[in-house]
């Protein structure tokens, strides 16, 4: 089983990802922004992050940042997620930078499903 961390602040979004999560084997924390994430990553060890980029208080670059400086091992282990398009909002280069993926808003579950299968496997 592997332990996944949920970081978005659209609540609803982030239950439906912990749902579609379980079905994959995996055990799911859900934290609302990065701040909240911060304090999850220092009380437990996790496979893999899904993280929103936009987000109030801490955002998604800035979550990574923090984490990989902490917890260098997840580096590679993050998908992440936003609603706006991300070369307007020049979220692309940033995600190419890490070696992550990005899956935007709406997806589709099967994406979603096929995406996190591939972070696991890294």
């Amino acid at each position: 089983m592997h332990r996944v961390l949920v970081v978005d602040d659209d609540h609803d979004l982030a239950v439906l990802l912990g749902e579609v999560l379980t079905y994959e084997n995996c055990e799911v924390d859900i934290a609302a922004n990065g701040m909240e994430a911060m304090d999850c990553l220092r009380a437990r060890d996790y496979d893999a992050v899904l993280c929103d980029l936009m987000m109030p208080r801490v955002d998604g670059e800035v979550l990574y940042n923090d984490v990989i400086r902490d917890y260098p091992f997840l580096a590679n282990r993050f998908l992440f997620i936003t609603g706006q398009p991300s070369r307007k909002a020049g979220f692309s280069d940033f995600v190419w930078r890490t070696g992550n993926q990005l899956i935007e808003k709406p997806f589709e579950v099967q994406e979603l499903r096929t995406a996190v299968r591939e972070v696991l496997e890294r």
